[in-house]
């Protein structure tokens, strides 16, 4: 059993102090927990694996997801990673068939302008209450 084999390898001594800890099994950047989500959209019931071939093949076309949305922020680190891992599955293992994960990229632009705040109550001012 996974559980039982994950819980006396997260169990452990400080190095410090010899102590009991724990160790920490959240080390990957979420960027990454995420950059797979499209392929398992593909395949959502299936219970043998996160996805498989023949619906990838099915549901991605040559190009990839049509159009991949997003705020800028969010589209860069995101894409760097789901890129690495759709040209891993793509070039490597031939379990996607697109070497690009997404076809057009449209970035929601980041909203830039002043802004005002009551120094009393923290509240946030209209423009003509300044």
């Amino acid at each position: 059993d996974i559980h039982e084999v994950l819980g006396k390898w997260k169990q452990t001594s400080c190095p410090s102090c010899g102590g009991e800890a724990e160790r920490d099994t959240d080390t990957l950047d979420t960027f990454v927990d995420s950059s797979w989500y499209y392929l398992r959209f593909c395949d959502p019931h299936n219970s043998l694996e996160a996805f498989s071939k023949k619906s990838l093949d099915k549901w991605l076309s040559r190009n990839g997801v049509d159009v991949y949305i997003g705020g800028i922020e969010h589209a860069i680190l995101h894409l760097l990673y789901a890129r690495f891992f759709n040209m891993f599955l793509s070039s490597t293992l031939g379990l996607v068939p697109c070497f690009e994960p997404f076809d057009r990229l449209l970035t929601q632009g980041m909203v830039l302008g002043e802004t005002a705040k009551d120094t009393k109550t923290g509240r946030n001012l209209r423009p003509k209450e300044w």
